[in-house]
């Protein structure tokens, strides 16, 4: 199955297999999933539930259900689509969560959920797909990681460290794989116009007026509702575009750095810690004495 011929300065997929998790409706994972299906690949949407993915289905694509939690699932997955097509040429490690909160109040247990998500889901179906990339003598891992892995914004810690291992995860895994063909690339969005922001605003939790943390908790969700209306952020199917790139190239890059919001994200990562912590202080009032 494939979408609509490419357009010329495009490269065609032509038939590669992609599979592609974290594919729910209104976020990244859905772009990516009908821009490769638009250059006529063969797509493997995913996500915990089939029904998220609305439209993709009647579009042409396969949808298949996958917990990338869930080992039993994994391997269902990559089964479903081996037997189907016989090889995997393109996975796309979209699946991801967030935590908002200070790291003082969230239960480790439910940290661990978001790295068992972020971290180890992408990891565990990469090791699933390698020994078919490798005896097929090449394919692409492509991992979304965030530029959050890059800052340390209060009520970030969990979501933005899950992010920060994948990144370390990622390249050292790109020098692995180089020599079994595979190219593994490092995608580091900054925002992106998706409903991750209003999400994450209702996810935030609402601390007591005794809380330590309340004055954070207010300012970062001003903030975090400001950016849910901000139409100024590149859209999602521009990100996509990218990644299809990158995934069709003979030379893949080793990173794609997105959005107008990543590069200074960066630069502001390797200021020195004083003045990211002066920085931080002012913007979110973290630095009261509570």
């Amino acid at each position: 199955m494939g979408g609509a011929l490419a357009k010329s300065n495009e490269r065609d997929a032509n038939g590669k297999v992609v599979l592609i998790t974290g594919c729910s409706s209104g976020g990244i994972g859905y772009a990516i999933a009908e821009e490769f299906h638009r250059r006529g690949a063969n797509v493997f949407a995913t996500s915990r539930r089939v029904d998220t993915m609305k439209g993709l289905k009647e579009k042409g694509m396969h949808t298949l259900p996958l917990d990338v939690t869930s080992e039993p699932s994994i391997q269902a997955a990559v089964k479903e689509v081996t037997s189907a097509t016989g090889r995997v040429d393109v996975l796309v490690n979209n699946a991801g969560c967030g935590l908002p909160g200070p790291l003082a109040e969230v239960p480790v247990a439910k940290i661990k959920q978001v790295y068992d998500t972020n971290l180890f889901g992408a990891l565990a179906l990469s090791q699933a797909v390698i020994p078919i990339m490798h005896k097929q003598k090449g394919g692409r891992i492509i991992n979304v990681s965030s530029v959050a892995g890059y800052t340390y914004r209060p009520f970030v810690g969990t979501y933005g460290s899950s992010k920060a291992a994948l990144s370390a995860v990622t390249n050292c895994m790109r020098v692995e794989m180089k020599p079994l063909g595979i190219g593994v690339v490092l995608v580091t969005p900054g925002y992106i116009r998706t409903n991750i922001f209003s999400k994450n605003v209702t996810h935030i939790p609402v601390l007591p007026p005794s809380s330590p943390f309340k004055a954070m908790e207010i300012n970062i969700r001003e903030s975090y509702a400001k950016r849910a209306l901000n139409q100024s952020f590149p859209p999602a199917s521009d990100l996509a575009k990218r990644i299809a790139d990158a995934a069709l190239s003979p030379n893949p890059p080793i990173r794609i750095l997105f959005g107008t919001s990543a590069l200074p994200a960066v630069i502001a990562g390797s200021m020195p810690l004083w003045l990211q912590d002066f920085v931080y202080s002012r913007l979110f009032g973290s630095g009261k004495n509570l």
